[in-house]
């Protein structure tokens, strides 16, 4: 198992230098030795969803990372759940966004987030407005709550005249 770890911090070095085949191969022998390796699965899913552009991969190992790390590596919910978002898949996607919530150490801002992007996909702006609020509320990030401010303004800006008078008068 020591050998697994030595290889897994070769493939963050790899990632780091931007030498995303050699962090491939690298995962890939690590998955060789211990197919149930959680992280490993992560990091193959976010090579396949934003190096290869593969959503049947990247989903498959961000399944596979879900179910070998039980609930021990957060950063795999919000991976999932963006991929499934980008590919329409709402549903499943607030069932991971769900699952990611209870896992201990997990970003709730990046995940309250994530439900404001599929309530604004399914145009319901007033509940997505009250997500990014939360989630600007929950940030510790500086960059993420620019982010997160511009986000707020652009929804305003897409709702009508009695969704914002809603808002003034908090109902």
């Amino acid at each position: 198992m020591q050998d697994v770890e030595i290889l897994f911090l070769e493939v963050s070095k790899a990632i780091d230098q931007h030498n995303i085949g050699a962090a491939k191969q690298l995962l890939d022998e690590i998955l060789l030795i211990d197919p149930g390796y959680g992280r490993a699965h992560n990091h193959l899913g976010w090579i396949y969803e934003t190096k290869i552009k593969d959503f049947k991969n990247a989903q498959r190992h961000y399944e596979l990372a879900i179910k070998f790390c039980k609930g021990s590596y957060p950063i795999v919910y919000i991976n999932y759940a963006y991929l499934l978002i980008d590919h329409g898949q709402f549903d499943k996607a607030e069932k991971i966004i769900a699952e990611g919530l209870n896992v201990s150490g997990a970003d709730k801002a990046t995940l309250y987030y994530q439900k404001g992007k599929i309530a604004e996909h399914k145009q319901n702006f007033l509940k997505a407005l009250k997500l990014y609020q939360h989630a600007y509320q929950l940030n510790f990030s500086k960059d993420f709550q620019s982010i997160l401010k511009i986000e707020i303004q652009r929804i305003e800006s897409k709702m009508n005249f009695w969704q914002k008078l809603r808002i003034r008068l908090k109902i």
